[in-house]
C-alpha cells in the first residue's frame, strides 16, 4: 500500500545563501564588491556592522585619548563576546580599559569558568595586543548580594583610575568598527565637551553572530513614553530617526533630555560631578530618569550621536528575571526578604523627591521645573503633554510615528519585527536542516 506523501514548502527570508569553497556562504548584494571579498563570507564567522564615518579632523590627542568601559554583568555570557566586540572594533584597542563587575553564583565552579573566564577570546586579544592583565579590571560578588543595577553601576565606576573618557555600557553589546575614534570626535563637537554625555538606546542584536553587515546604522533618540500605573516612572523609548541633519555627511549631534543607562559616553570629570548613586537599592524603573534629572540641574547636556554607535540585546536574560521580578524578595524562594530588590521602595521614594526638586544628587545650575517643561511631561500628574514623543523635531525626523523600536515591550531587529533574525543565517539552515532530517 501506498503511503501518503506531504509537500512542505519553505520560504527564507534574508540574505541569498549557496555553496561555494565547500562551505556554506552568504552573498552580500550589489555592494559587496566595496569588501574585496568577491561578496561571500563565512556564516559561521563574525559579521561586522559598516564602519562608522570617521572625521578627518580628529586628532592625534584624540586618537591617543583613553576611554574607561564600565560593565556591570548579572550572569550574563554575553560578557566576553561584548569585551571581544569593543577591542576588535577600536581603532586603537590599547587605549581601552575595561571594569567588570561580576555578579555571579560564587559557589559553581561552572558558573565562574563560564561567566568571568575569558579564555575562549585569548587569541583575539593577542591579536588586537589587547593585554587582559593590565587592561581588564573586576570586581566578583555572588549574585544573592546583588542589589540591583545601580549599586553594580557605582562598583563598575569605581574601577576608573584617571582615563579620559568613560563608556557606560551593558554586558550584552556589540559595536561598530572605529567607535572609539567616532565617539571622542562626536563629544568633541559638542559647544562644552566636558559637560556634555552621548546617550540613546541601541538598536537590537540576535546573538551569537551579531548585527551583521546590514545592520541599522540610522541613529535613535530618546523620548518619554508613558508613566506606570504602579509605580508612578516615567517609562522611556528610542526611536529610529531618519537623516534628522538632512544628510548623510552633517554629523550633529541631537540635543535630548534623557539618559540610557545602558549606553552613555562623556568625558571622565562627570564621575566627580554626577557619580552613580550607590544606594539607590533594588530600582530597575527609576535610575535613568534619576540620572537624567541630576544630570540636567547640574548643567550637563545631553546628545544623541547621529549614527547608530552600537546594537543592544533587547531580548531579555533569564537568569535576570528573578532578580527584576516586582515581588519583594526578587521571586527567588532561595533569597530572603534582604534580596537583590531590597530597599526598592525607598529608592523610588528618593527619585520622586527628585523630581519634585528635593533630595540629594540635585545640581544648582537649573530646576527641575525647567527639566519637566522642556521634556513635556507633568511629574505631579503624571502625564505627557501633546507633541513629547517627538522631543522638539518634526515627524518626517523619525522613520516612522508608530514604529516600536529599541526599549519597547517587543524586541525589534533594525526597524522590523523578525521571528528569526535576519542577520542570523546559520540559525535559518540549522531549522531547515533538523527540519528534513527529522521527515
Amino acid at each position: 500500500k501506498q503511503r501518503d506523501r506531504i509537500a512542505i514548502t519553505v520560504w527564507l527570508y534574508g540574505r541569498q545563501v549557496r555553496k561555494g569553497n565547500d562551505k556554506l556562504v552568504v552573498s552580500l548584494g550589489k555592494d559587496s564588491a566595496k569588501s574585496g571579498s568577491g561578496g561571500a563570507i563565512s556564516i559561521f564567522d563574525t559579521v561586522l556592522p559598516p564602519p562608522l564615518p570617521i572625521a578627518e579632523s580628529i586628532n592625534q590627542q584624540q586618537k591617543e585619548a583613553t576611554i574607561f568601559v564600565a560593565i556591570p554583568s548579572y550572569r550574563d555570557i554575553e560578557t566576553f563576546p561584548t569585551i571581544k566586540s569593543l577591542i576588535e572594533t577600536s581603532n586603537n584597542p590599547q587605549r581601552i580599559y575595561i571594569g567588570v563587575v561580576f555578579q555571579i553564583d560564587t559557589s559553581s565552579n561552572e558558573e565562574i569558568e563560564q561567566f568571568t573566564s575569558g579564555n575562549n577570546h585569548a587569541s583575539c586579544f593577542k591579536k588586537y595586543r589587547w593585554n587582559q592583565q593590565t587592561n581588564l579590571r573586576t570586581i566578583t560578588i555572588d549574585h544573592r548580594h546583588a542589589t540591583g543595577p545601580c549599586y553594580a553601576r557605582h562598583l563598575a565606576q569605581s574601577l576608573h583610575r584617571g582615563e579620559q573618557y568613560i563608556l557606560q555600557i551593558d554586558s550584552h553589546m556589540r559595536f561598530r568598527p572605529g567607535w572609539d575614534d567616532y565617539l571622542i570626535h562626536q563629544l568633541n563637537l559638542c559647544q562644552e565637551p566636558s559637560m556634555s554625555v552621548l546617550t540613546t538606546y541601541p538598536p537590537n542584536y540576535d546573538p551569537p553572530h551579531g548585527p551583521g553587515s546590514h545592520a541599522e546604522t540610522r541613529g535613535t533618540i530618546l523620548v518619554p513614553w508613558k508613566f506606570d500605573d504602579k509605580d508612578g516612572m516615567l517609562r522611556q523609548k528610542g526611536r529610529l530617526m531618519n537623516n534628522v541633519t538632512g544628510s548623510n555627511q552633517d554629523s550633529s549631534n541631537i540635543p535630548c533630555l534623557l539618559f540610557a543607562a545602558g549606553f552613555n559616553f562623556s568625558h571622565s570629570s562627570l564621575l566627580e560631578l554626577c557619580p552613580y548613586d550607590g544606594k539607590l537599592h533594588g530600582l530597575f524603573f527609576g535610575e535613568e530618569i534619576s540620572m537624567a534629572v541630576r544630570l540636567f540641574t547640574n548643567g550637563v547636556d545631553l546628545f544623541a550621536p547621529p549614527e547608530t554607535v552600537c546594537y543592544h540585546k533587547w531580548k531579555r536574560n533569564p537568569l535576570r528575571e528573578k532578580q527584576g521580578a516586582n515581588s519583594d524578595n526578587g521571586g527567588d524562594a532561595s533569597i530572603d526578604a534582604n534580596g537583590p530588590t531590597r530597599g526598592r521602595e525607598a529608592s523610588l521614594n528618593v527619585v520622586r523627591m527628585q523630581l519634585r526638586g528635593m533630595g540629594r544628587g540635585l545640581g544648582t545650575e537649573r530646576t527641575v521645573k525647567q527639566f519637566e517643561e522642556s521634556l513635556g511631561v507633568d511629574f505631579e500628574k503624571l502625564e505627557l503633554l501633546k507633541g513629547c514623543e517627538n522631543v522638539g523635531l518634526e515627524d518626517k525626523a523619525f522613520v516612522s510615528s508608530s514604529q516600536r523600536i529599541a526599549g519597547d515591550d517587543t524586541t525589534l531587529s533594525g526597524g522590523k519585527e523578525v521571528g528569526i533574525a535576519e542577520n542570523d543565517m546559520s540559525t535559518v539552515m540549522s531549522l531547515v536542516s533538523q527540519f528534513m532530517g527529522n521527515k
